[in-house]
């Protein structure tokens, strides 16, 4: 192929799609961005899982015959989740504005560090306040203390997990960042 021939073909190329203004605006828009979607998606089905568990624990898991700190620990701890996932989510809709786009990344950036902070405070709290809670009324032998731990572990292995996403996000900003300078 010549480039008389490259040059002919490159006039001929026809645009698949123009894209309206309107339609760049849609796909600029926070709100429409799929990370959002996932974490509002996530955030409702949290939500509306805890509820229903808060709702039904007293009957189903005899929420009655165990003490009231563990309870009132567990229904705390319920509550701090959902209000730091319902933060999470009004943060990452209103995303900082800065000068330029380096320090709207950055601004955005020390906010995911505090989001991560506080879901995995609040992850630890919860799964805590519900070991505590099914718990407290067993008599322990060697078995279940060997059970115990094994929860215990896969509660810390499952924070890990999310400490690891969350440090994956926040290294991507982190990335575009230096990649700015």
């Amino acid at each position: 192929m010549n480039i008389n021939d490259l040059k002919s073909n490159w006039k001929n190329i026809q645009p698949e799609s123009k894209k309206t203004t309107t339609d760049l605006l849609k796909m600029t828009k926070v709100r429409n961005h799929p990370t959002l979607k996932r974490i509002r998606i996530k955030l409702i089905i949290e939500s509306i899982l805890l509820i229903a568990f808060l709702a039904v624990y007293n009957n189903i898991f005899d929420g009655a015959q165990k003490p009231t700190w563990v309870n009132i620990m567990l229904i705390i701890a319920a509550g701090l989740f959902v209000l730091v996932d319902l933060s999470a989510y009004l943060n990452l809709k209103n995303i900082p504005q800065g000068k330029n786009l380096k320090e709207t990344l950055q601004q955005f950036s020390g906010r995911l560090k505090l989001i991560s902070t506080l879901s995995l405070i609040s992850s630890l709290l919860f799964g805590t306040a519900l070991i505590l809670f099914f718990t407290s009324s067993i008599n322990f032998t060697e078995n279940k203390y060997f059970i115990l731990i094994g929860i215990i572990l896969t509660l810390l292995l499952m924070i890990f997990a999310s400490y690891k996403i969350w440090a994956n996000r926040i290294n991507h900003i982190t990335k575009t960042i230096a990649d700015l300078e």
